[in-house]
């Protein structure tokens, strides 16, 4: 198939996202590198050779931003993103956003089956009031939080403690234990301390003896913690311990398994855990794989860069863009290098719009 052509007036940088997005150009050229190369060129008909060389260092030192597709829509796991100060996070729901694009997920999804993986869906839960003070009973250090007996089961207030940042030093990423798939789904290998287990089997054992709603297991409860734990690096309440959090979380997935409903009405993340015949089962697939968090990177192991974020453009609309060289350790622990590297590209005077790539790697210099 022909490779797309530059439009007249088009920026560079704007066909470079039109090509990489083409459905000719992902078809007749997989892969991402190969891909860029080929835009790469067909950019740079016109240009001086110091002028192309320039454009492709730019591409390749910082990244393109590319329109979303249902080939590379992608939702993180809350252990791939990465908070920026200075920036205003925001959720995206794609089916309301796009609904036409949705659709087409959602067809190809059918059409794919088990094979399909366009997202992860290890979001962040936030346990009720009432499940933090179950959880803070069985903490003993920190009791002394306990929250009002009839605390409000539903969304966050403006002064509720679960919307308070997570302090730095808690803000971990990954495990080295546990593979970052690893909870998303009960059947995950998952390893915790002897104690953490023993817990969560004690409560495998209690809820099942009661014999109401629908049973649980050791595996749902143990991908339900790590999730738990993961959202604890991002949210958590005051003197709530990292532990303190996750159990909260497996006290507000008992509680669905019990009564069929979440004491919180937004709690949906674990869905996906439910067995078969749950009431809420049915509802889960309609909410995985929808939102995304603007103004927020995560990494990309496989690529096509180092690191992508949603963002909106200049237009409004949300865009992806792709950015930093995954060969390449950024040192901006050393002051020299740093230094150097905002002055280069001019990070502290004009590193850009938003929706570029070189914006976001000035943020993480």
């Amino acid at each position: 198939m022909p490779i797309p052509s530059r439009k007249k007036d088009e920026d560079r940088e704007q066909f470079m996202s039109r090509c990489m997005s083409d459905e000719n150009m992902k078809k007749d050229y997989k892969e991402n590198q190969q891909r860029i190369a080929v835009c790469l060129t067909k950019a740079s008909e016109g240009m001086s050779p110091i002028a192309a060389a320039d454009l492709q260092y730019n591409v390749e030192e910082f990244g393109y931003t590319e329109e979303i597709t249902e080939d590379n829509f992608y939702i993180p796991s809350e252990d791939e993103y990465e908070s920026v100060a200075g920036e205003q996070e925001e959720d995206w729901d794609i089916a309301i956003a796009k609904p036409g694009l949705w659709e087409n997920i959602r067809r190809k999804k059918e059409r794919e089956g088990k094979n399909y993986r366009p997202a992860k869906t290890e979001k962040e839960g936030r346990p009720t009031q009432e499940q933090l003070k179950r959880a803070q009973s069985e903490v003993e250090a920190y009791a002394d939080h306990a929250e009002p007996e009839h605390a409000e089961a539903d969304k966050p207030g403006p002064k509720d403690p679960r919307r308070t940042p997570a302090p730095p030093k808690d803000r971990k990423k990954g495990s080295k234990k546990n593979k970052p798939d690893s909870a998303k789904n009960p059947r995950g290998k998952i390893t915790f301390s002897k104690k953490t287990t023993e817990r969560l089997s004690k409560k495998v054992r209690e809820h099942n003896a009661k014999g109401k709603g629908s049973k649980a297991t050791l595996g749902m409860l143990k991908a339900v913690y790590r999730r738990g734990a993961g959202a604890y690096s991002t949210s958590h309440a005051p003197k709530m311990s990292r532990d303190g959090w996750a159990m909260a979380r497996v006290n507000a997935f008992l509680t669905l398994l019990r009564t069929g409903k979440p004491a919180n009405s937004a709690y949906t993340q674990d869905n996906d855990l439910l067995p078969k015949g749950h009431p809420r089962k049915s509802k889960a697939a309609e909410y995985q794989g929808r939102k995304v968090k603007l103004n927020k990177p995560f990494l990309t192991p496989k690529g096509p860069k180092k690191r992508s974020v949603y963002v909106k453009n200049d237009k409004g609309n949300v865009v992806k863009v792709n950015f930093g060289d995954p060969n390449m350790r950024i040192k901006k622990s050393d002051p020299a290098r740093r230094k150097s590297f905002r002055a280069r590209h001019k990070c502290d005077t004009n590193p850009g719009p938003k929706w570029k790539a070189r914006y976001w790697s000035c943020k993480f210099w």
